[in-house]
């Protein structure tokens, strides 16, 4: 069968564009349509990667071709039935894990965003040559596509993928490359880093391992398909995301989320954050990138694919993310509960926790959740976060029972995604109900995703051991910990603060803030006569009794307003939780009764290439 071939080749990275030619031979002398996604699979949003094409032209044997826009996505190609060459360039500057990104440092391109697909050709084999960087003689290419032969580890050249939806699931990450590996039941696991500096790579390597380790116990076993897999590491000096692909995943970070080498028994904020999302992705190669729901089996990517399980594949792996890092051991049960402490005061702070549930909050991701505004707060639950409390409050329940979510997670895996079947909107349920036999448990975690309910966090806690306390932010970023003194107040709004004052970009509808009036968008430039700042308008709020009113000075739209503030009490919205009973805390945090497999070879860290 004749192949589809795909040429890269970075043509000038001052303008940060890169060349595309695609070669195929036409199946019989009707027009051909090629077709750029629209968004790509894991962000559920329509990002119209076509727009970034700035020419595009083509040619056979007997010379040039006619090739038009079809419509915003599509060109028609004219041709004589002989085989095609189709060029065009396509602007990358899009930093982020979704599209393309050339700069001098680093080139990260996802098929998905610059390569087209040949209707009724994207079954047929596809061949990808990445050309050498021309003046970057230090540059290596790392991906998860499969190497053709003569195309060595971290090589440019030749690489293959069965079907146009395998290539389009393998980003590429090119620059000056720094890599480590391990292995687990056989499967080598790359770690390839562009941009790092002075980070303790040997020690990732070896707090990955084990964080991997306890998510293949989850399942069982790594997927039988799954031969290699890459971490693709992207540092930057300030960035955050990742995204699943079949067998990688690309990763942005900032430079200092890494592991500092002169301070190796330190777990920082940032790099126990990164190590979550490391351990977030490599669930997905699981449960969505095989299970997953029914209606992605086949991707549309010219427009919206519904779906309302997001909360259940998005939600569950957001929930296995941390317990994975504490069951192996990276963190202990104070620093995970406090992580956790963070996620329920998120969600419970929300007024959108009351008002939106999760299944309208995945099905609605395409223009609610991935396209927030000022009014999110309000309007929009996370299916992340309160999905992963789902997850929680399930768990809960499953083990006060003698069950467990792992072992539902392992009959669901066989399930959708062993069978290769996928999960229609139905199917979660009757799984639920034939692992627990408890149909009132099935309609009460129904109720909690249909409609828009509190969870009962207390409960569900108490049943894996954990005492929940509740008590006043004494800011918008306190979010966790211990009673602090003083008796916190109340505000309600969100905002960020610069040279000319704070800037308001949410309010809580029902909060302190609303009530005096203020809007998203407003300029707070003083605060009872005094310029305002982070530090004196919380300073301001604690020193003011209860019932008193604080003078508010703001731009609204180049209008100088004044406004009244009432001093009231914060409502209870932080989460404070501390283990009560050791024995019961101990089987959920520290369970192992599934892990099947351990780290084989964690060979030394391979020097910069």
């Amino acid at each position: 069968m004749d192949k589809v071939a795909f040429h890269f080749s970075i043509a000038d990275i001052t303008a940060h564009y890169l060349d595309v030619t695609l070669s195929f031979t036409p199946p019989n002398t009707d027009p051909i349509l090629l077709t750029m996604p629209a968004w790509i699979p894991g962000s559920y949003l329509i990002r119209n990667f076509a727009k970034h094409v700035v020419a595009i032209s083509a040619k056979d044997s007997l010379g040039e071709l006619e090739i038009y826009a079809h419509d915003k996505h599509s060109w028609q190609l004219k041709h004589n039935a002989k085989p095609v060459t189709v060029s065009y360039r396509v602007y990358a500057y899009d930093l982020s894990v979704r599209a393309c990104y050339i700069n001098d440092e680093v080139a990260v391109l996802n098929p998905a965003a610059c390569c087209l697909a040949v209707t009724g050709l994207t079954e047929r084999p596809h061949q990808l040559v990445v050309a050498k960087v021309q003046g970057k003689p230090d540059w290596h290419c790392a991906t998860g596509l499969k190497r053709a032969q003569g195309t060595e580890l971290l090589g440019f050249g030749e690489y293959l993928a069965d079907n146009y939806l395998q290539l389009i699931d393998s980003p590429l990450l090119l620059g000056k490359l720094t890599m480590t590996s391990f292995d687990l039941e056989g499967v080598r696991h790359y770690q390839v880093y562009a941009g790092a500096v002075l980070a303790d790579l040997d020690r990732v390597k070896r707090d990955l391992a084990p964080v991997c380790a306890q998510q293949i116990a989850l399942f069982g076993a790594l997927p039988a398909d799954l031969t290699e897999y890459w971490f693709l590491n992207w540092v930057v000096d300030n960035g955050y995301g990742g995204l699943e692909h079949h067998n990688s995943t690309l990763l942005l970070l900032s430079r200092y989320d890494l592991p500092n080498p002169q301070q190796p028994d330190e777990l920082s904020d940032d790099y126990q954050n990164y190590l979550a999302l490391c351990s977030h992705e490599y669930f997905h190669t699981w449960w969505v990138k095989r299970a997953k729901p029914a209606s992605f089996l086949q991707y549309q990517l010219q427009a919206e694919q519904y779906t309302s399980q997001l909360w259940l594949y998005e939600g569950f792996t957001s929930y296995y993310d941390d317990l994975a890092l504490v069951r192996a051991g990276i963190t202990d049960a104070s620093q995970y509960l406090n992580t956790l402490a963070k996620t329920i005061s998120r969600v419970s702070r929300a007024p959108s926790n009351s008002r939106q549930s999760l299944a309208d909050s995945s099905f609605s991701a395409w223009t609610k959740f991935y396209q927030q505004d000022e009014n999110a707060i309000n309007a929009v639950v996370s299916y992340y976060a309160k999905g992963s409390l789902v997850a929680l409050c399930l768990d809960a329940e499953l083990r006060a029972s003698g069950l467990s979510l792992d072992a539902l997670m392992q009959q669901c895996w066989h399930a959708f995604g062993v069978s290769g079947l996928g999960s229609e909107e139905q199917d979660f349920w009757q799984q639920l109900m034939l692992y627990s036999q408890n149909p009132g448990l099935t309609e009460k975690v129904r109720r909690w995703v249909e409609h828009p309910e509190v969870l009962p966090l207390g409960e569900s806690l108490q049943n894996l051991g954990v005492k929940l306390d509740w008590r006043g932010a004494h800011s918008p970023q306190d979010l966790s910990g211990k009673a602090q003194s003083g008796a916190p107040r109340a505000f309600g709004a969100l905002y960020q603060s610069n040279n000319e004052g704070l800037q308001i970009t949410a309010v809580a509808e029902g909060s302190a803030a609303s009530a005096a009036g203020l809007m998203a968008g407003d300029l707070l430039i003083a605060v009872a006569g005094l310029k305002a700042n982070d530090k004196n308008f919380q300073a301001m709020l604690s020193r003011h009794p209860l019932g008193a009113h604080l003078e508010l000075h703001l731009f609204r739209q180049q209008r100088l307003l004044k406004l009244q503030l009432e001093i009231c009490e914060a409502p209870q919205v932080v989460a404070m939780l501390e283990v009560d009973n050791d024995t019961v805390a101990s089987a959920w945090l520290k369970q192992a009764s599934l892990l099947k497999t351990t780290p084989e070879t964690l060979p030394e860290m391979t020097s910069a290439l």
